[in-house]
């Protein structure tokens, strides 16, 4: 019998589990990163903390997912975005299993606090609204910096 992440958080308080999956880029990678969850009081949580919760959905089954929190609606429910994605949950405090209290990627702690992780948190995490746009402006620019470069090697016959 196996034993979900719901019943070890209420069994001992934390979990540790490798994470699988793109839509936390580019914070965590998928195979590569520890994640220390803890149990927590959904009335305690803030705005842009990294929480697991639990969604049921009809076309995908159960599911466990880690994303970060990016709002509250008036109803109490939050609303939950993956750094990495351009649409979003609602979830009901009740489906909140943990928040993130640490992650590792390799022997090497990842950072979560500081100057550099509140940047991060700030103007990539914090707009998420308009995240489609970003992401579509900088594979845009991925596209032309991808073009100049061909066309330099065309015109210098580089890489022949």
């Amino acid at each position: 019998m196996t034993t979900s992440y719901g019943d070890e958080l209420k069994k001992s308080g934390k979990i540790i589990f490798t994470i699988k999956g793109v839509s936390m880029r580019p914070l965590f990678r998928t195979d590569e990163d520890a994640i220390l969850v803890v149990s927590c009081d959904p009335e305690t949580l803030k705005n842009l903390d990294i929480v697991l919760f639990y969604r049921d959905l009809p076309s995908k089954g159960e599911q466990y997912v880690l994303h970060r929190i990016v709002g509250k609606r008036r109803d109490g429910k939050f609303i939950i975005a993956g750094d990495n994605c351009i649409d979003y949950d609602i979830v009901d405090p009740k489906d909140i299993l943990g928040v993130v209290k640490s992650a590792q990627r390799g022997n090497k702690p990842i950072e979560l606090s500081g100057f550099g992780y509140a940047l991060y948190k700030y103007l990539w995490c914090k707009p998420w609204r308009f995240r489609s746009f970003m992401v579509f402006m900088r594979n845009k620019i991925i596209r032309f910096g991808s073009k100049i470069k061909r066309g330099i090697k065309k015109i210098f016959h580089i890489g022949r």
